[in-house]
């Protein structure tokens, strides 16, 4: 005869599915298929995000560059990927598998970025003075860093997609790229010595078109420019070939005109999390309903 504990079953952790049914009584699939559907589309989109940022910083050769990183749009990618990709995973397999602790783990996930959300919105509405300095401090770390590196960086791209979308140039004003970025800076011996001195990228050209590469060149005025070099570059029509206003300004100005569209996309957005967080905790109550029969 065996030891009587050895017929006592071992309680361990497992992400196998039980059956949870008595006579009456079931898990809702309607709510248990609904929330994996919708967690599955949430899991896949943010492997992909994840996996595109991971990808597009591995393009950069730059993985020791830690300065770069709170402007880097591949860091964003890779680490609103990785949060999608972890809550999906909870919600995805807890529905499927009818697991209280993935169930629970989604829903507490979830209500914690939901009020994130919330509070984020509320600090945006009521400091919108800190928001447009932090945005302004952003565009000018992005125009720092432009075309510093031999590769053309995914912060390069975005910056020029800003300017050519929101027609603007610089952070506060056109004069930046000279103040910022010393390929651009101006002054009487960057003139004559760099190809790009006292100019703008094409991305701040008027005809929204990166094909003349030349557009933007020698359109800033060194102090106390000669009278020669005024005459030969387009310094006083520069109006008419570069858009002059700031970026920043500029999205400012585009998020405050579409205030009502964005808080719409908000809402809607935290409609979805608020009926996926009430599907988590129903499914949870009907397991544990469920479960004090079969314990019973």
């Amino acid at each position: 005869m065996g030891h009587p504990d050895d017929k006592k079953p071992k309680r361990h952790f497992s992400f196998k599915k039980r059956s949870y049914k008595i006579e009456g009584h079931d898990v809702s699939k309607c709510v248990k298929y609904s929330l994996f559907l919708f967690n599955l589309l949430f899991w896949l989109a943010g492997g992909l995000m994840l996996g595109i940022g991971i990808y597009s910083r591995l393009l950069q050769n730059s993985w020791q560059s830690l300065t770069s990183w709170s402007t880097d749009p591949a860091v964003l990618l890779i680490t609103v990927g990785a949060v999608m990709f972890i809550v999906g995973f909870s919600g995805c397999i807890g529905s499927l598998r009818e697991n209280v602790f993935l169930l629970k783990l989604y829903g507490f996930t979830l209500g914690v970025i939901l009020l994130l959300e919330i509070g984020g919105g509320v600090a945006a509405f009521l400091l919108q003075d800190k928001v447009t300095e932090l945005t302004e401090e952003k565009m000018v770390q992005a125009l720092m860093q432009y075309h510093t590196t031999n590769t053309q960086t995914d912060l390069d791209d975005a910056t020029e997609a800003v300017q050519i979308n929101f027609m603007c140039c610089g952070s506060k004003t056109f004069r930046d790229w000279s103040r910022y970025n010393r390929y651009f800076n101006c002054t009487r011996e960057t003139f004559s010595r760099l190809l790009t001195g006292c100019g703008v990228p094409p991305a701040c050209c008027r005809n929204g078109s990166m094909t003349n590469t030349q557009c933007g060149y020698k359109v800033l005025a060194y102090p106390n420019m000669s009278v020669t070099d005024q005459a030969r570059w387009p310094i006083e029509n520069r109006h008419e070939i570069i858009y002059e206003g700031g970026c920043a300004d500029a999205v400012i100005k585009w998020v405050k005109d579409n205030y009502i569209l964005l808080g719409g996309i908000a809402i809607g957005i935290l409609i979805i999390q608020i009926v996926g967080i009430c599907l988590a905790l129903y499914m949870v109550d009907q397991i544990k309903y469920i479960l004090q029969f079969n314990i019973d």
